[in-house]
């Protein structure tokens, strides 16, 4: 009989028994309506108590936080949720977002970044935002005829959002650095996950990033599995740049950011693309 530890499984499951129904939900919500069925208010809660390996245990919802809490001007995206280690293009007109850009380039400073909750709102406050975002670095800032600016961000690190304000002198946040632990070895958990993505990349036509492919560009899954796992030991490396190529709902590749666990993060990648 299945428990509370088998809530992901049956999460999936329920994803798969709607979906034959025409019913389509996204990954974060089956989980969450799973955990409404072991009465637990949300799964954040629940993964917690998965991990400590009982229903008795105390836990915490919220992310593991360093406490160095400091203003940055920040970002709002519509449609992406910044992963580390991933370079981005952002194109963007908003008055506040060009104004911070601005700012923060000119200042050689970092810059938050957090995807929006609802896509249409024009101006977004903290309720508005995702709390768990990520600081990127400029590197590159072009004014183009049209008004709009086309920016290029390096992605550093992930940090809770705890406050987030649209100023006149631009959007900007309070940020706090979380603690993602010490690296946890997982070299089977790696070769598993990189071949899975590398076939599911195949069926979707998806570019496999570069710096996963081995000398000669061989599209083998086990070759490239292989590869991977031997040059790294970073699970939760490997987990961001697979689930920066994924396609899926934004607030699924919210849940991934969120996953602050690097073994925890590359299970759900895994489960995900295997869907």
């Amino acid at each position: 009989m299945r428990d509370f530890r088998d809530a992901k499984a049956m999460a999936q499951t329920l994803r798969g028994s709607l979906s034959a129904k025409s019913i389509n939900i996204a990954h974060s919500e089956s989980l969450e309506l799973v955990s409404k069925m072991f009465g637990i208010a949300d799964w954040n809660t629940l993964s917690a108590l998965i991990k400590g390996g009982s229903q008795r245990a105390s836990v915490s919802s919220d992310p593991p936080i360093n406490k160095t809490a400091r203003r940055l001007f920040a970002i709002p995206m519509r449609d992406l949720v910044p992963f580390p280690g991933a370079t981005y293009p952002l194109f963007t007109g908003r008055p506040k977002t060009l104004q911070a850009l601005s700012h923060a380039s000119k200042q050689q400073r970092e810059i938050a970044i957090v995807a929006q909750r609802i896509a249409s709102v024009d101006d977004p406050t903290l309720d508005e935002v995702y709390h768990i975002g990520a600081l990127a670095g400029i590197r590159d800032l072009v004014r183009l005829p049209d008004g709009t600016v086309k920016a290029l961000v390096q992605i550093h690190r992930r940090v809770a959002i705890k406050d987030f304000s649209n100023e006149s002198e631009g959007y900007s946040a309070i940020v706090e650095d979380v603690d993602e632990g010490a690296i946890t070895e997982a070299p089977e958990l790696i070769r598993m996950a990189v071949a899975r993505f590398v076939s599911y990349a195949e069926r979707r036509n998806i570019a496999i990033p570069q710096i996963l492919l081995p000398p000669g560009g061989v599209r083998d899954p086990n070759v490239i599995a292989d590869t991977v796992s031997k040059f790294t030991s970073d699970p939760g490396w490997v987990a961001d740049i697979l689930a920066n190529c994924l396609k899926l709902p934004i607030e699924d590749k919210q849940e991934l950011l969120a996953t602050f666990d690097p073994v925890s993060r590359l299970e759900a990648v895994s489960e995900l693309i295997n869907d």
